[in-house]
Order: C-alpha cells, then sequence, then structure tokens
C-alpha cells in the first residue's frame, strides 16, 4: 500500500504541469528568473524591423547588457552595445550611427522589459507563448516565445500604432566563451558618425 500511493504521488508531481497550467504571471516570473541566470549567450538571429525588412546574423551576448550582432544578410550591419552606448555600424555606406542609451534604460535587458503587464500563458510542443497586454506601455503587447526551460526563443512587440518589430534566435549556447574587448567598439577610419539617430524625428 505504502508503495501504491508513493506511485501515485509520483505520477501527480510528473503530471502536474496539465493538470494545473501556469499562469501568466508564473510563467512571467519563471521567464524573468531564466534569463537573470544567462551570463553568457551566443547563436543566430532573425530580426524583422519596423519597416518589415528581416535581417539574419549572428549575435553574442554577456551580462550585463552587453549585446554583439553581426548581419550578413540582406546587407552587412554591426550593433553593438556595452550597455551604456549603442553603436549601428553600416560598412557599406561607411555610416556609424551613435546611440548614448538612459541610464537604466537597458538594466535588465528583455526580463526587465516585460514587467507591469497582464499575462496569458499558453503551452504547447516546445515550450511556452506568453502574452502580455498593456495600455501604457511603450509596447502594448508583447509576445514571448520561450523553451521548457524558458529560455527565449523569440518575441514580437507591437505598439499602439499597429507596428511590429520581432526577432528569433536559434542555434543557442549558453557555454560558449565571449570575450569582453568585444563590445568596446571602435568606429573605423573615415567613416561617418551620426550621434544620437534614435532620437531624430
Amino acid at each position: 500500500m505504502k508503495r501504491f500511493m508513493l506511485l501515485c504521488t509520483a505520477l501527480l508531481v510528473a503530471h502536474a504541469s496539465q493538470v494545473f497550467p501556469v499562469s501568466g504571471d508564473e510563467a512571467v516570473q519563471r521567464f524573468q528568473a531564466r534569463m537573470w541566470q544567462v551570463s553568457r549567450l551566443t547563436g543566430t538571429i532573425s530580426w524583422t524591423a519596423f519597416g518589415g525588412q528581416t535581417y539574419y546574423g549572428t549575435f553574442k551576448y554577456l551580462a550585463p547588457d552587453r549585446i554583439y550582432v553581426r548581419f550578413s544578410s540582406p546587407v552587412e550591419k554591426i550593433l553593438v552595445s556595452d550597455g551604456k552606448t549603442l553603436w549601428i555600424y553600416n560598412p557599406g555606406t561607411k555610416m556609424c550611427g551613435i546611440q548614448e542609451l538612459v541610464r537604466g534604460s537597458s538594466s535588465g535587458g528583455i526580463a526587465a522589459l516585460v514587467s507591469g503587464y497582464n499575462s496569458i500563458a499558453t503551452e504547447g510542443e516546445s515550450g511556452y507563448t506568453i502574452k502580455l497586454k498593456s495600455s501604457g506601455k511603450r509596447y502594448t503587447e508583447i509576445i514571448l516565445s520561450v523553451d521548457p526551460s524558458y529560455l527565449l526563443k523569440g518575441v514580437i512587440f507591437k505598439r499602439e500604432d499597429g507596428k511590429i518589430i520581432s526577432f528569433s534566435i536559434s542555434d543557442v549556447s549558453t557555454q560558449s566563451e565571449v570575450k569582453e574587448k568585444l563590445f568596446d567598439f571602435r568606429v573605423p577610419k573615415g567613416v561617418r558618425v551620426v550621434r544620437n539617430p534614435l532620437n531624430m524625428r
């Protein structure tokens, strides 16, 4: 009888996620905890801008808030941030935008960005989809796609005007070496510099 009760308990625990699905708030908390555990991340990225153009390339991330993205298609473009400054370098046009980031604006990355939303989580075969909505945010809707461990696979950001920006990542590794000097970007000689391009109207 004792062994039978232990078996029943084990089965109930194993199937708890199906009997008691995770709530939206719980899913967000688990996503945040998982992403804050990540000290480094590398992989490939597909990024679709507000205008609909999709770029493909590779990325390297080093906590906190340091990112290096090298797009190879349809044109070469390099995005680098050390958490304080963002460089957007286009070798083809020999132009580089330098955007000074507001202190604390990127702290915590996407894990911090998803706070303060109403959320709903649904489970699929390859992880979870977390939908977040708020009328008072810069992005009125965010849709996260995460794997079973709540590691990010992709995200869609929707603005109030209906415009969408999104990206997805694959071939992800949390073990590959990422050197700190990669994020100390130096503008090549002969390149035209544009200061704070994201502030222009």
